[in-house]
């Protein structure tokens, strides 16, 4: 990349990071919690206006982490280290296996609930067949998220140039993963926890990739902003 192209890739990627995890953040706090059987939770969907744009915001936000968080191996001119690589490789997999459940309720999810608001009550049964497909593909991918989180941290640890809380950040979201994915059922909140507490260390890393980005810039004779 030429002196001016790197700190411009590098300042989009880390946008990208963070506002995608604005846009996942901001779905975990309006989703409703869905509760009871198969009818109940169609009710709750069909009832919840939002529900399909909120899908979809949280569908762009996920393909933006995914995207923004190799951030992280863009700023150095050097190779990235194989672990790093590696790490974030599993770290998108799983991102992308859990946004297939969003996509599910999304579609299939919100389609289900409007037949039966139109008095197509089977829907229920239907709904209560398919949809532990998605949550269990959802578990499997933060599983992924978790172990990838792992990897992330010793990688992280292994960096000379970073800080030894940045490598914290991901283990902590590695523990909080697995704590959730092995311990609580799919439909729990908690079972996100390797997404949920990723987070911390998606916006420290964007924070620190524009912070980098703007010195480049200045450097080369355009004023940092």
């Amino acid at each position: 990349m030429t002196q001016l192209a790197r700190p411009l890739a590098v300042a989009l990627l880390a946008v990208a990071l963070l506002v995608g995890t604005a846009l996942l953040g901001v779905g975990a706090v309006l989703h409703p919690v869905l509760a009871g059987d198969g009818a109940a939770q169609l009710r709750i969907i069909a009832d919840t206006p939002y529900w399909r744009p909120l899908h979809l915001l949280m569908l762009a936000g996920s393909g933006l982490v995914i995207v923004g968080i190799w951030v992280r191996v863009l700023p150095g001119r050097a190779g990235a280290a194989p672990p790093m690589l590696a790490a974030l490789a599993v770290i998108a997999i799983g991102l992308t296996l859990n946004a297939l459940n969003t996509a599910f309720m999304a579609g299939s999810g919100w389609h289900m609930a409007a037949m039966f608001r139109a008095g197509h009550t089977d829907m229920s049964a239907v709904f209560d067949a398919t949809h532990p497909i998605g949550l269990m593909i959802a578990r499997f991918g933060n599983f992924l998220v978790a172990l990838g989180a792992l990897v992330l941290g010793w990688a992280e640890r292994q960096d000379a140039a970073s800080p030894p809380w940045l490598a914290t950040l991901a283990w902590i979201a590695a523990l909080g993963g697995f704590v959730g994915v092995l311990f609580f059922d799919e439909a729990s909140r908690a079972m996100l926890g390797a997404v949920a507490l990723l987070s911390a260390w998606q916006v420290a890393t964007a924070l620190r990739a524009l912070r980098g980005a703007g010195v480049a810039t200045g450097a080369a004779g355009v004023p940092a902003r």
